[in-house]
């Protein structure tokens, strides 16, 4: 049975397929289960090996299918990298799970394309009768549910809980509310001083974003960033974010001619090819040397795609900007960063800071992060310094720089610029 889902038509077709499984189902007091499977980057293969090549290894993953379910009408092509399989009984929703992985090992089998052995990639949503009321539409739409929290995650098998769709909307909300937030302009920077230990002065701060939501007020990055990282608004809030942060800064220049700020890019913002460009347009349009501006980058984020960031941070380096390594020693923390990034300063995490008068491995781990970077003259900052006897140690183990409640919290650009002058 071939359905290709491309319309209303197509969709109800569908529907009446399913239907007398769950109308048997319900009959007989007992569950079913519908899965979606899908090939990752089958359709990139057309590149390699042509469509028709393409076309033949659908058709024997249909096969396999068929094949695993014993029966041809369970198994629905929805789309050519794309299936859907019905089962008609399950006990429950591992076993469920127990049949969806059955499949993914049958897919994952070896399948020859020409001359190519090649190896897919599948991953499986699914939804039980249980969670859908014996409703069709309301089946099918949990299955697309799973699928699509699977997909997102790269995850090889999700099951259908309510959770996910409540979470789903959240992020839906949090997507459209950004889209407002970007036109409204209702995102605002705040500033977290930076303190030279030695000299104890005020020597830069690091830009944070804020979000003024007209419902749910001051809001921190955690609760929104990560969306929009996914849905790819974090490209326009970054542009706003170093804008913003620029204008501020010539303004701060003025009146303290040392000062460096601190800039937080993700990974997604540092694999484009975008960022030199804004980077240096944004310095030119403020005429501020690029001395004084560090853009902050976590290991993971390095990580994800390694050469690439490194050959992005060499460019900014070549330009005069600093580069920083934040939460350094929670994530891949190994001697070639020192050898290898092109840093110029490393933030110790504050998970360190906050155990270091309890925990002697910490303040070990401390020590060791100080001795490497003096050895390669790099700037050491401390975050999260919160009490004196905390900043007293950061002091003898020769942290250059600290931040933390201590000093102060983050604050908006007026508050900052009055705490500065009394501090």
């Amino acid at each position: 049975m071939d359905l290709i889902i491309e319309n209303k038509e197509q969709r109800e077709k569908l529907y009446n397929h399913i239907k007398p499984y769950l109308e048997n189902a319900k009959t007989e007091n007992q569950d079913m289960a519908l899965l979606f499977l899908k090939i990752r980057d089958l359709r990139q293969l057309e590149i390699n090996i042509g469509y028709d090549a393409l076309e033949l290894i659908s058709k024997k993953i249909q096969a396999r299918l068929i094949s695993s379910t014993r029966s041809f009408k369970l198994v629905i092509q929805v789309a050519l990298d794309t299936f859907v399989v019905v089962i008609p009984r399950i006990l429950n929703q591992g076993h469920a799970m127990i049949i969806a992985n059955k499949l993914l090992r049958e897919v994952q089998l070896p399948v020859k394309a020409g001359q190519e052995l090649l190896i897919l990639t599948p991953f499986i949503g699914i939804a039980s009768s249980e969670n859908c009321k014996y409703d069709e539409r309301e089946l099918y739409l949990n299955a697309l549910i799973a699928f699509e929290e699977g997909n997102a995650g790269e995850s090889s098998c999700t099951i259908y809980k309510s959770q996910i769709k409540r979470t789903m909307k959240k992020t839906w909300d949090v997507k459209k509310d950004i889209e407002l937030a970007i036109l409204d302009n209702q995102f605002e920077l705040y500033f977290q001083p930076k303190i030279n230990l030695k000299l104890k002065t005020v020597c830069g701060a690091e830009a944070l974003i804020r979000w003024n939501h007209p419902v749910h007020g001051l809001t921190c990055p955690n609760d929104f960033i990560p969306v929009a990282e996914q849905s790819g608004q974090i490209h326009s809030i970054t542009e706003w974010v170093i804008k913003s942060a620029l204008r501020h800064l010539s303004e701060i220049l003025k009146s303290q001619p040392d000062f460096v700020l601190s800039i937080n890019v993700s990974a997604n913002n540092l694999d484009s090819t975008d960022l030199i460009l804004l980077l240096e347009d944004s310095l030119s349009i403020w005429n501020i040397p690029t001395e004084h501006l560090v853009i902050e980058v976590t290991e993971s984020t390095i990580m994800k795609n390694a050469q690439s960031s490194v050959n992005q941070l060499e460019r900014l380096r070549e330009m005069g900007i600093g580069v920083s390594i934040d939460d350094f020693g929670t994530g891949y923390s190994s001697l070639a960063y020192f050898k290898n990034i092109p840093a110029t300063e490393l933030k110790i995490d504050k998970s360190f800071v906050d155990n270091l008068l309890e925990k002697e491995g910490d303040r070990h781990i401390v020590s060791l992060i100080v001795f490497l970077a003096k050895r390669f003259d790099l700037i050491v900052v401390a975050e999260g310094i919160e009490n004196k006897q905390v900043l007293d140690e950061i002091c003898n183990l020769q942290v250059d720089y600290g931040q933390g409640f201590y000093f102060s919290k983050a604050l908006c650009f007026d508050d900052f610029k009055k705490w500065c002058e009394s501090f």
